[in-house]
């Protein structure tokens, strides 16, 4: 059952709704990789499961698409909650990466830390950019039964 949404930003409320929802059950997915039931911090010792899990895992050619307007995606927020901008964001997005956008994984860089994660090499799909280091990594769950991955 939804709450009520509020009625002076009913939009807000329900991105926001939303937003806690797909968090809650990426970390629950999440967690699982690890045999836990909370997502253990990030470390050498988890990257390295993580990362090994996403070798063995993900399926080529994989999708991804991006979760939040953070990172290269966070010229993006300032358009997020502004519908008045809707033409001017459109516009915008033909020229820079977008957390919508769809991108072809290639690859994984080899080396990780703590404080950078994981990053890979994408090329987004619908305009053929190379994108590099595409940072979030750490959000990527990606069954072998063909779902569309996020970052």
């Amino acid at each position: 059952m939804m709450d009520k949404l509020d009625q002076h930003a009913p939009r807000i409320a329900d991105m926001i709704h939303r937003v806690a929802q797909d968090t809650r059950q990426q970390e629950k997915r999440i967690a699982v990789i690890f045999g836990k039931k909370e997502i253990p911090k990030v470390n050498e010792g988890t990257l390295a499961i993580y990362f090994d899990y996403l070798k063995q895992h993900l399926e080529f050619p994989c999708h991804l698409t991006g979760i939040e307007d953070r990172g290269c995606f966070a010229w993006e927020e300032r358009y997020r909650f502004n519908p008045d901008r809707e033409e001017e964001y459109e516009e915008r997005k033909k020229q820079e990466p977008s957390y919508k956008d769809t991108y072809e994984l290639l690859n994984f860089e080899d080396e990780y830390d703590t404080y950078s994660g994981l990053s890979v090499k994408v090329k987004r799909v619908l305009i053929g950019k190379y994108l590099s280091s595409l940072r979030k990594l750490d959000h990527v769950i990606a069954p072998k039964e063909g779902f569309e991955t996020q970052l």
